[in-house]
């Protein structure tokens, strides 16, 4: 017989090898902030749109932060109306700052 994995098992090595961030929010609620490759496609896809836009030269800075912001909800596991009434909170130097982390902390493991 060949080698049984289990959906289960399988998840959970995943979730091993992508390390979220975890990020405190102001009153305490813990908030994983999710790699990339872990999300379902329609999130990946929101993701990568919402990057685009920060990197694109043609917009202001408020459409810079709002895209920011969208990355940010999007790899959350935690409510998004909450996290992003956190995130209007925070300055944008400290939002770049953690998509920098997050970005870091989430890279593929090296095989």
């Amino acid at each position: 017989m060949g080698n049984k994995v289990t959906y289960d098992d399988l998840m959970a090595e995943v979730e091993e090898s992508y390390k979220a961030v975890e990020f405190v929010t102001p009153d305490g609620e813990t908030v994983n902030l999710r790699a990339i490759t872990v999300l379902p496609r329609h999130q990946r896809t929101a993701v990568m749109e919402a990057v685009d836009a920060v990197n694109a030269k043609n917009v202001n800075i408020d459409q810079q932060e709002d895209a920011v912001d969208a990355v940010l909800v999007s790899v959350a596991d935690a409510d998004s109306d909450h996290f992003g009434k956190v995130l209007q909170g925070m300055p944008l130097v400290a939002k770049a700052r953690l998509i920098e982390m997050w970005s870091e902390a989430t890279q593929a493991p090296e095989a």
